[in-house]
């Protein structure tokens, strides 16, 4: 994936590609399976994770927490990917990039032919979702494990991140996190 829409940025991947030479820092794109019913989404790739491998959810907290509990429900084969798709400075996405980044989400959700179910990984991912659907964020706040039906094929589920910060804080939990991946099986079940 290229993309040099978000200058500040590719300025900072660039400083960080002379920190971390063998590392990606360059935008990361969604991977996994094309056919699956479940795209998970996140925030961003993190800096010593998605950043360094080029693959979301890979070699830092998140994506091992991610990657037991996708194992566990043998869901190994979702496609995964995040709102904003290259790291931002201090890990936190300005709005420009948020919404720049909506074209690449947008993309990779029309890529995704059998999908059913949307898993969002905290509020930017989740609104970011909501603004693809053309749903009202004032109507539709942000609620661990609500769902959303976006239309007669697609469901929205919403998860707190699985953040080192947010695990450290109890704002989430495994308990919680699988319970959102339950509900994704058993939505594609009954439809």
């Amino acid at each position: 994936m290229k993309c040099n829409t978000c200058k500040e940025i590719v300025a900072h991947n660039k400083l960080l590609a002379r920190k971390y030479p063998l590392y990606h820092c360059k935008p990361v794109d969604g991977s996994g399976n094309v056919d699956s019913k479940i795209i998970l989404i996140g925030l961003a790739p993190g800096l010593h994770g998605a950043n360094k491998t080029g693959v979301p959810f890979t070699s830092d907290y998140s994506g091992e927490i991610i990657r037991k509990v996708l194992s566990k429900h043998n869901l190994n084969d979702i496609f995964i990917t995040n709102a904003v798709k290259c790291y931002p400075k201090n890990n936190k996405p300005s709005s420009v990039a948020i919404n720049n980044c909506k074209v690449h989400t947008k993309r990779e959700l029309d890529s995704l032919s059998n999908l059913r179910v949307i898993i969002t990984l905290g509020a930017i991912a989740y609104y970011q979702i909501l603004k693809i659907y053309n749903f009202e964020r004032k109507y539709n706040k942000f609620k661990h494990g609500n769902i959303i039906k976006l239309n007669s094929n697609t469901s929205l589920i919403a998860s707190y991140h699985c953040s080192k910060l947010n695990f450290n804080t109890r704002r989430i939990n495994i308990t919680m996190l699988e319970q959102v991946f339950y509900k994704a099986k058993k939505t594609i079940n009954y439809e």
